[in-house]
C-alpha cells in the first residue's frame, strides 16, 4: 500500500523500517503489544502518515510473517541446493539451516514460531510452506535413494521438525554454554544436532548383546 505520491525507493525504506519495527514489537511483546501508534512512534511517523504505507495492523501482521518466512524459505532452499537429492547430507543441512536461521534472526523466529494469532494460518497459506514442503520432499528422495528408511515421510519430517525446534527453544531459554550439568556436551546448537545425529541413526536402545543387571540380583557363586 504503498503512497502514490512518494519515491518509490523512499517508500520501500520506509516500509522496511516500519516492518522491522513491528517485527521487534510482536517479537518481545506478541501481538496485545503492537499498535499502529507503537510503531508509528518508534520509527518516527505520525500515526496517520503510518496509514499510507499498511491499511492496518492486520496487514502490517501479514508482512512481517511473509517477510520472516521468505526469508526462512533463502536459508533452506541455499542449504538444499549445496547437497545432492536424496543425501542425508541435504536434510542435515536443512536442520542446520533452521538452526542458524533462528538464532541469526532471533526476532524473526519468536515471530514465525512464538506468535499466538486467533486464526493462526495452515502450512500450505504459508509463503513457501514454511519450508514444510521443502524437508518433506528431502526426506521422500532420502528414502527413495536408500539412505533413509523406509517409513511414513510426513511422521520423519515431524520427528525432525520437533528435534530441531526443541533444541532451539531450549536454546533461547536457557544458557547451555554456562550450565556445568551439562559438561563434555558440545555448547553450540548446531554442534549438539550433529551430536545428535548419532542418537538418531542408533536409536536409544541398547545393543542387544548387552544385558542390564538386574536390581538387587546377588553376585554369581554368592549366598
Amino acid at each position: 500500500m504503498t503512497p502514490r505520491t512518494a519515491n518509490p525507493e523512499r517508500a520501500a525504506e520506509v516500509e522496511g523500517t516500519i516492518l522491522e519495527a513491528a517485527r521487534d514489537v510482536l517479537a518481545s511483546g506478541g501481538l496485545d503489544a503492537l499498535s499502529m501508534r507503537v510503531v508509528a512512534d518508534r520509527v518516527g511517523l505520525s500515526a496517520t502518515a503510518i496509514y499510507h504505507y499498511f491499511e492496518n495492523k492486520d496487514e502490517l501482521v501479514k508482512r512481517v510473517v511473509d517477510r520472516g518466512f521468505r526469508r526462512f524459505g533463502n536459508y533452506l532452499q541455499e542449504a538444499a541446493a549445496s547437497h545432492p537429492r536424496g543425501s542425508l547430507e541435504r536434510i542435515q543441512a536443512l536442520s542446520e539451516a533452521y538452526l542458524r536461521f533462528a538464532f541469526e534472526n532471533e526476532e524473526y523466529f519468536r515471530v514465525l514460531f512464538s506468535l499466538h494469532r486467533s486464526h493462526p494460518q495452515t502450512i500450505e497459506d504459508l509463503p513457501e510452506g514454511g519450508g514444510y514442503g521443502l524437508l518433506r520432499q528431502a526426506v521422500v528422495d532420502a528414502i527413495e535413494a536408500g539412505t533413509m528408511r523406509q517409513t511414513n515421510p510426513d511422521l520423519m519430517v515431524l520427528y525432525l521438525w520437533s528435534l530441531v525446534h526443541g533444541l532451539v527453544t531450549i536454546a533461547l531459554s536457557c544458557q547451555i554454554d554456562d550450565c556445568p550439568e551439562f559438561e563434555g556436551v558440545p555448547r553450540s546448537p548446531v554442534e549438539l544436532f550433529q551430536a545428535f545425529g548419532e542418537l538418531a541413526r542408533s536409536g536409544i536402545r541398547a545393543p542387544e548383546h548387552v544385558v542390564a543387571p538386574t536390581v538387587g540380583a546377588g553376585t554369581a557363586g554368592g549366598s
